[in-house]
């Protein structure tokens, strides 16, 4: 697989290196590169299913593409991103896209990865088993309807939003970022 070079690296280099100057605008704008990226993906029925900080890439302009899409049929590490139906067997589907993007945002929005609480892998690995979702970090102000939506995201794979209503959610939240804007003269 060959892609164009990203001169900002991957999301969550990105995120760490840019937390202090990103504005919510900034951050809406990833955000939106990405649930665009997941909607054409959905759109020509190809699941991502590792839709990670990792394959989340950064333009030197600052937009974002997914890469590594597909490769999740040949990784088993995706257990957080399922739940086991009652057959028991773990199948990728577009609801697991969704459920990472609930991720992707809480990681986009604080600047830290989702349970950046928890030091050992392990432990993490042992927490999603348990259903326990991350949470965001103290020192974080996320908003509360930008929590609500994270957590529709996290949602058993039948209540969870579409992408559709997720490029709706970001695309509201834009305008109204743009709207705060124009009012204060920012």
């Amino acid at each position: 697989m060959i892609c164009p070079w990203a001169d900002n690296g991957a999301l969550t280099g990105f995120l760490e290196r840019q937390q202090d100057v990103l504005s919510s605008q900034d951050k809406f704008a990833l955000l939106n590169d990405i649930a665009l990226g997941l909607q054409y993906l959905h759109n020509e029925s190809v699941v991502h299913g590792d839709l990670t900080g990792s394959n989340v890439l950064i333009y030197g302009n600052g937009r974002a593409c997914l890469a590594d899409f597909g490769l999740s049929t040949i990784v088993l590490e995706f257990i957080e991103l399922c739940e086991a139906p009652e057959d028991n067997e773990i199948s990728l589907s577009s609801e697991c896209d969704i459920y990472s993007f609930g991720s992707i945002t809480l990681q986009v929005l604080t600047c830290k990865v989702p349970y950046c609480n928890v030091r050992n892998d392990i432990v993490v690995l042992g927490q999603v088993i348990k259903g326990k979702k991350p949470e965001p970090p103290k020192e974080s102000q996320i908003a509360p309807r930008h929590w609500g939506f994270i957590e529709r995201c996290w949602l058993p794979r039948a209540s969870r939003p579409s992408v559709g209503d997720i490029v709706a959610f970001v695309a509201c939240e834009r305008q109204a970022l743009l709207n705060i804007d124009r009012s204060t003269g920012i």
